[in-house]
């Protein structure tokens, strides 16, 4: 039943589609990986994709940072807004630009 897979550098922490019109093909997934050792720490990072009927996955862009515990897309502003919450304490806002599928930070 697999359609499409595509192998991520950490552990698949969290998909979201992107819920605005003309860009609901757009597909988001966060990994959260914890390195163990003398000095553990905690990597992840967001990438982009374009899912395409008949081709698969296709990654448009890759954000490392630390690991990420959850994304949400922001449905009701004008801006297509990514938001992150990750294990340095951080919330941070992603921008899908124009350009269908490039993430910025905001």
């Amino acid at each position: 039943m697999d359609v499409a897979e595509y192998r991520l550098d950490g552990n698949a922490d969290a998909v979201e589609f992107c819920p605005y019109d003309s860009f609901h093909d757009i597909l988001a997934a966060a990994t959260y990986t914890l390195q163990e050792g003398d000095e553990p720490c905690r990597i992840g990072g967001i990438s982009v994709f374009s899912v395409m009927q008949g081709s698969g996955l296709k990654l448009l862009q890759h954000i490392e940072t630390t690991g990420i515990f959850d994304i949400k897309w922001n449905p009701c502003l004008g801006h297509k807004l990514l938001a992150e919450a990750n294990s340095g304490g951080f919330l941070r806002l992603h921008e899908l630009n124009c350009n269908h599928g490039t993430a910025e930070d905001t």
